[in-house]
């Protein structure tokens, strides 16, 4: 799914992510709502405000650059972010949207550091994560469809 060249180099900038990462990620942030203003309805401002948001995102950015080699240890994680996606009603054409947002974080963020190979890697390395996120919100939208029928 993911090459092993994209695997070593997304790993070698897990330091840098979690020395910067709340950084890249509030920067992330303000690129996509200046840029696509019609998701900031999805977001808990008050969470934006108080950096809170930009936290947890910077964590979950670096887990996954330290364990992109061993993804079942994000499965908790995943989980948890792929209901509050449902919960908020993400949608999968707005996966494009958040990871242009975040490779041009980092490129702002990183500067030189941000070399072409280290966006080609993270920009494949976002494509296989987006997908995971897409295909089990898939499943849970699948679930409660279930649910309510079962209910009703």
């Amino acid at each position: 799914m993911i090459s092993q060249q994209t695997i070593d180099i997304v790993k070698s900038t897990a330091p840098v992510l979690k020395k910067n990462g709340q950084q890249i990620t509030t920067r992330m942030y303000e690129i996509m709502f200046q840029n696509h203003p019609e998701i900031r309805e999805q977001f808990d401002m008050s969470a934006q405000a108080d950096g809170s948001q930009p936290a947890r995102l910077a964590t979950a950015v670096y887990s996954y650059a330290n364990q992109i080699d061993n993804l079942p240890a994000l499965k908790l994680m995943v989980e948890k972010i792929a209901h509050r996606h449902v919960q908020t009603h993400v949608t999968a054409e707005q996966y494009p949207i958040v990871g242009e947002s975040l490779l041009q974080a980092m490129k702002d963020v990183l500067g030189e550091a941000a070399t072409e190979e280290v966006m080609a890697a993270w920009t494949e390395a976002y494509q296989a994560l987006s997908q995971v996120f897409i295909n089990r919100e898939q499943d849970i939208y699948v679930e409660e469809e279930k649910q309510q029928i079962v209910y009703s």
